[in-house]
């Protein structure tokens, strides 16, 4: 159970930690992010017990590892954009929604059976991010909107090729991420240096403890898979709900983020969304 436990805290700092950064400066985002992953390459050459014959005779899904390491750099630019325009609460939210979007994408990947439970359970995540999209948080509400679909949209594709990558027989999956996370470095090094501005050298230790925030919320989230191996679904609830309840208190309480009636509407139909498909997973529904 701790690891679970230190999963969900890990997930929670990431976003606390970017937000309460306030990082204005695209320069320095990238510098964060470039050492956020060495510090991932490293403790996942450490702790996925990886060995150099392994990495030589591996056959990797180019094509995904290329894709992702674009993507998720990229994806570290959205959610700071989208934690100053919106909030950690609403990020969050949109965060964990996100998983609606491989559910859809199984209907056509993984040819899985299409439902009227499942079609029930899609409609009620978008009816609550309409709720959630409701009353415009700052005076640039365009852009929330803007930042939030990108998080839902980025993440949603995110979680849909890891699903592939895990899957897939030809490589552990261990082996393909630590090959993504050295894709990833080398990507944003090349956002950093195309993007113009000084440098503050005080990211790159700030980038390597984000990195061991980052890492532990995936070493122990598989871990908990592991563990839970018989009861997967109780690992899905406990880290989308925590993180959706946990964001929503850090953000009203800590950030002083307004929370309005619309938008408990929302977090209220995005839990049970998020409970809902879990049941259905379990084959309850």
């Amino acid at each position: 159970m701790y690891a679970l436990i230190i999963s969900l805290i890990s997930s929670l700092c990431v976003g606390f930690y970017i937000k309460t950064l306030k990082i204005a400066s695209s320069k320095n985002l990238f510098l964060l992010v470039i050492f956020n992953y060495i510090v991932a390459v490293i403790l996942s050459y450490i702790f996925f017990d990886i060995s150099l014959n392994e990495i030589v005779s591996s056959k990797i899904n180019i094509g995904l590892v290329l894709f992702l390491g674009i993507l998720m750099p990229s994806a570290f630019y959205i959610l700071n954009k989208s934690l100053k325009t919106s909030g950690l609460a609403k990020t969050d939210i949109f965060q964990r929604l996100s998983l609606i979007i491989p559910v859809l994408l199984s209907f056509f990947i993984f040819n899985e059976v299409f439902s009227i439970n499942k079609a029930i359970i899609i409609l009620l995540s978008f009816i609550s991010i309409c709720f959630l999209l409701y009353k415009k948080s700052t005076n640039n509400g365009k852009f929330n909107i803007i930042y939030l679909i990108l998080v839902f949209l980025i993440y949603g594709l995110i979680d849909t090729l890891f699903k592939i990558i895990a899957t897939s027989s030809s490589t552990k999956y261990t082996t393909t991420l630590f090959f993504i996370f050295i894709c990833c470095t080398v990507v944003s090094l090349l956002y950093y240096f195309f993007n113009k501005g000084k440098s503050d050298l005080k990211f790159i230790y700030l980038g390597a403890l984000l990195g061991i925030l980052n890492f532990c919320n995936i070493f122990f989230y598989m871990k908990a898979h592991t563990y839970f191996k018989d009861s997967p679904t109780l690992v899905f609830i406990t880290m989308n709900l925590g993180v959706i309840i946990g964001g929503t208190l850090i953000g009203k309480y800590y950030f002083k983020e307004k929370i309005s009636k619309p938008n408990v509407i929302g977090i209220l139909l995005a839990v049970a969304s998020i409970i809902l498909l879990a049941l259905v997973q379990l084959n309850i529904l």
